[in-house]
């Protein structure tokens, strides 16, 4: 018996269905790849959203939790008031003054900062001077503090009853409130709003002495932000403070 050498190959249209099938599994290989890309990339996104609003609302509380009763001389040598705050315009803003600035570089300087938190656009900035007096505008130093704001408002609690500002006539440049709300409405987490215990100290006409602030617990610097939440919103609350 004569045996053929010949050799069996695909034909044609065996090579035409190998291919085809090949190319459609190599196509869903990548959009499944693709898709857990951007799946990833999405989730990084949220992330590091979530970490700028935590650490601006952590910023604010450190803020508000040293702030202390030195009132600030402006370029005319007038004294401001304590704290002076509005809530009811195209800007809304906070400004006062807080201790425990750290030095690390040992610069001349205090370790009070007059801070300013200013709605501006679609955002929050947060404004500090190198010196609490007389601050000139080359001394101003500003940062983009949280983005994607729709709405920046601030409440204030004297004798019981939430007040939209805190602008205080010169007789009155003492006067703290005993309790802040603090409501942002973002472009992605809707309403957000914190409230702050003010620390408790006390403050005279002419007192320009440095005293360390006592939240209301007793304890310096202590946190004790409780929140007590009227039904609107949510409480964003960071987990460290």
């Amino acid at each position: 018996m004569i045996r053929s050498n010949k050799v069996k190959a695909f034909t044609l249209t065996e090579v035409l269905i190998a291919l085809f099938i090949f190319s459609v599994v190599l196509a869903g290989a990548l959009q499944i790849f693709n898709f857990i890309q951007v799946r990833s990339e999405a989730n990084d996104k949220q992330i590091e959203r979530l970490r700028e609003v935590q650490l601006a609302f952590r910023q604010l509380e450190e803020d508000i939790r040293y702030m202390v009763p030195r009132d600030r001389r402006d370029v005319f040598g007038d004294r401001a008031p304590l704290l002076k705050a509005e809530s009811q315009s195209a800007n809304n803003y906070i400004e006062f003054t807080r201790s425990g600035w750290r030095n690390p570089a040992k610069i001349k300087r205090s370790n009070l900062q007059h801070v300013k938190y200013e709605f501006v656009d679609d955002r929050i900035e947060r404004h500090h001077w190198i010196f609490v007096d007389s601050a000139r505008d080359d001394q101003e130093l500003s940062r983009d503090f949280l983005t994607q704001v729709e709405e920046f408002h601030l409440e204030f609690l004297t004798e019981g009853t939430w007040k939209k500002e805190w602008l205080v006539d010169d007789d009155q440049r003492l006067a703290m409130p005993e309790a802040i709300k603090v409501t942002v409405v973002l472009e992605d987490y809707g309403e957000l709003y914190r409230l702050f215990p003010m620390p408790r100290f006390e403050v005279s006409a002419g007192d320009d002495t440095e005293r360390q602030p006592s939240t209301p617990n007793g304890r310096d610097g202590g946190n004790n932000d409780q929140d007590t939440g009227d039904g609107r919103g949510k409480s964003l609350r960071s987990d460290d403070s």
